[in-house]
Formats: C-alpha cells, structure tokens, sequence
C-alpha cells in the first residue's frame, strides 16, 4: 500500500488524537504483525503525539542496532519506564555512560566465568526437580522463575536465596506489568501519586530492594573481613574512578544488581516457560529431543562439554525462542532524522523492532507459526534476533543458553511434561513476553 505522502511509510490509520494507541493496548503483538503484513517492512504509527516506526526487515535492524547505532539512543518512554525499577544502569544508560558501565560488566560474562557455572546451575536445578517428585501438578512459570532466580542469585551474586525467591517472583507480578501499562497511558499520574497502582508498584519494588540491599551488605562484609571473591558484584565493588579513587555507592551497585537480578532471571524463565509449553504441545519434537538426550547422556548429568553434541537440543530452544522470544521488542529514539527505505524518520520519533514479528517474516521463515526445531539445521536467518544485535546485544546471553540448556535436558531426563487447560496459552507483552495465566503442567515420570 503506498503512502499518500512521498516521505511518509504507510500504516494503520488511528485517532486523531490518540493515533493507533488504543490497539497498543487492546493487542500490541497483533498490532505489530498485522501492520507489517499489510503495510511492509517500514510501518508508520502513532501513539498519542509520539510518532513510531515499525521496522521489519534484518536490513534495517543492522542499519539501527549496529551500522548506524551512533545515531539511535535510548532516550524513550520504554528506557524511561524501565529506570523507574533499575535506575541508570546498563540496561538505560547511554553514550560514554553505557560504554564505561558495560566494560566494568563485560569480565562477569567472560566465556572462562560462564564456563563455571554450569556446576552450580545443575545443582540447583537437580535440587528444584527432586522437589517435584511428591507433586504431579505445578505452574512450570512459577518453578521456572524461581530456578532461575537461584542460579542468577549464586553465580552472579555468591548469595543464598532462602524465601527470597517466592518474594521476588511475586514482586515481578507487580512490577511488570505495571511498567509496561504506562506505555499504553496518553498521560500518567507521577510515580509520587498514591493512586493504589502506584502504592502496588513501589511496595513490591521496595520488597525487591531490600534483598538487593542484602546482598550489597553481605559482600560489604566479606571484603571487610578479605574472603576471597569473584563475582560480578565483586568485581564491581573493585572498580575505582581513575580521577578521585572513589568506589561505586550501594546505590549505584543496586542499580546494577537489579538489572542482572531481575533481567537475568525473568528473561530465561519466560523462555524456558515457552520451551516445555511447544515441547509438550509436539510429541515429535519430544521423543527427537528426548533420544537425542539419551544417546548424548545415557541418564547422567550433563556437563558444558555436553552441549555441542546436543544440537536438537539447541534448534528447540532457538525455535521456541524465535516463537516466543523474551525480549519480544526493541526501542531507540531517533537522533537526527534519518531516511530508511526512502521514507524519513523524523529526529525524536521513536523506531521499534519487534523481533516477535520479525521471527515471522514469510519472506525468512516458511509457515512461520509452526515449531519445528529442524530448521536450525540449516544456516540461521538474519532474521533472527533473541538476543538482539549490535554494540548492545544482551551481554548475558551466552550464560542465557549453556543455563536454557542444562534445565531443559534435565527436565526432559526425568518428566514428560503436559499441559493442563484447554485453548492455546496466551502470551502476555509485558517488558518480557510472558505466559498470560501462567503454565500449570502436569508431570510423568519416564520410565
């Protein structure tokens, strides 16, 4: 469809004063490939007064996340929200900023750090399944996001969950979805406001601060009494300013160890929800998956040397991850204007890449809505992006796979998991894609 004005890409015509805000809010995700299957790959919208463009082709992502990157920041209502809960931390800083906060981060992420955590993360995982063996029932989201939160918590922090984990993972409930809500608003009360939405909101984040507090002041500790550490938050309690000597403050330290708290867990957890939802919907992909599992390990633990042999096991995460990826899109401002596919993007629009639809581009993926893992087989598509692309690609996201890994051949060892509900599970786009009503599941042994 061509657009009536030269310069201007073409998309979903909407209000004349709150554009195509009100189908944001009633369905984003259909929003997004529904406009990029009608409109093409550059699609024009309006969310109240802020104009928006769609980009739908791997062409522009490299132009916007890497070649031109310079000229695309995070100075938008989505990085605004997200402070909110993080502060200025990797995740919303910009410029000089991000670049100086991403190299003190980058050493926690070292291929030779991952590599050591797998120990930790299949000992905390063997210790959530043995829990299951007096239940046949569960929410796989729950459990997921509280695995996850315990392997983040150790390798990353060196700190022993306890209850800590149930506490966070109610918090999320909270946090999520209100963050995200604000995007949907033409105008939102201050986050001062007692509006019993605020009140939820910063009750919830204050039950999340008071751990993050606790960690800082149990690594505050050990340094005082000079127990050897290596973890991220240690590392970063060793950075010192080259001009005054002066250490990063616990509340700068809190900034980031919400970051990687929060978004180091909820992420993993949402995709390894997906996973076993696609696995247990696909009896095929199960028993490819679960052979594959058998003849790699013969029943025992598996280990990081295991992975590369595990390469079905790799396509059904990549698939389930491009079906349902975690990050499921992707905001930048625009600096100064800027001409994409002959259309402008006017200086401070906003740009978005929703790697939800791309993951569906028919010119990229044939019958895009099936899962089949054996396409992975095959050189992958530019685009794919769960993790997305560019100097910011997700900084965890090889400790993201060797842990996505480990728990699901776990899993899959010991369970055959099915769902319970009828209907297809419904994925909710919060600041991740989470499963709307959670995952209930129920268990069988193997064997």
């Amino acid at each position: 469809m061509k657009s009536p004005h030269p310069n201007r890409a073409p998309g979903p015509p909407g209000h004349f004063i709150l554009g195509n805000l009100r189908e944001f809010r009633r369905d984003v995700l259909g929003l997004v490939t529904q406009s990029a299957a009608t409109y093409g790959d550059i699609v024009r919208c309006r969310l109240g007064p802020q104009i928006m463009h769609l980009l739908n082709h791997p062409d522009h992502v490299e132009d916007v996340l890497q070649k031109r990157a310079a000229n695309y920041d995070k100075y938008t209502r989505s990085s605004a929200s997200i402070r909110a809960v993080t502060g200025d931390s990797l995740l919303t800083l910009n410029g000089a900023a991000w670049k100086c906060q991403r190299r003190m981060d980058q050493p926690a992420f070292h291929h030779r750090q991952i590599a050591g955590f797998a120990e930790q993360m299949t000992a905390l995982t063997s210790s959530v399944i043995d829990s299951w063996q007096e239940r046949q029932e569960l929410d796989i989201a729950s459990e997921m996001a509280r695995l996850t939160y315990s392997i983040v918590c150790q390798t990353l922090f060196s700190f022993n969950t306890g209850e800590d984990a149930a506490t966070v993972e109610k918090a999320m409930r909270i946090i999520l979805p209100h963050v995200f809500g604000r995007l949907g608003n033409l105008v939102n009360s201050p986050a001062w406001f007692p509006s019993p939405a605020n009140r939820r909101f910063q009750r919830s984040l204050s039950e999340v601060d008071q751990v993050v507090y606790r960690i800082i002041s149990q690594h505050r500790r050990a340094q005082e009494v000079g127990e050897p550490d290596t973890d991220l938050l240690a590392m970063l309690m060793r950075v010192r300013n080259e001009e005054t000597g002066d250490g990063l403050s616990d509340s700068q330290l809190r900034n980031e160890t919400i970051t990687f708290l929060l978004a180091g867990h909820e992420t993993t957890a949402n995709a390894l929800t997906w996973i076993f939802y696609l696995i247990s919907q696909t009896p095929a992909v199960e028993k490819e998956l679960c052979d594959e599992i058998e003849r790699v390990l013969s029943g025992r633990v598996p280990t990081l040397a295991d992975i590369p042999q595990l390469g079905y096991t790799k396509g059904v995460i990549q698939e389930a991850m491009r079906l349902y990826p975690p990050i499921w899109i992707i905001e930048r401002r625009v600096i100064e204007q800027d001409c994409m596919g002959g259309y402008t993007l006017p200086a401070g629009s906003a740009v978005v890449i929703s790697p939800y639809a791309l993951h569906r581009h028919p010119a990229f993926w044939e019958d895009a809505e099936r899962f089949d893992p054996g396409r992975f087989r095959f050189p992958i598509p530019a685009a794919y992006i769960p993790f997305g692309r560019g100097p910011r690609v997700c900084i965890g996201s090889e400790f993201a796979m060797l842990e996505a890994h480990l728990i699901t051949v776990m899993v899959m060892q010991k369970y055959s998991l099915r769902r319970l509900g009828s209907g297809p599970a419904i994925a909710q786009p919060d600041i991740t894609l989470r499963a709307k009503h959670g995952m209930k599941m129920a268990l069988q042994a193997r064997g």
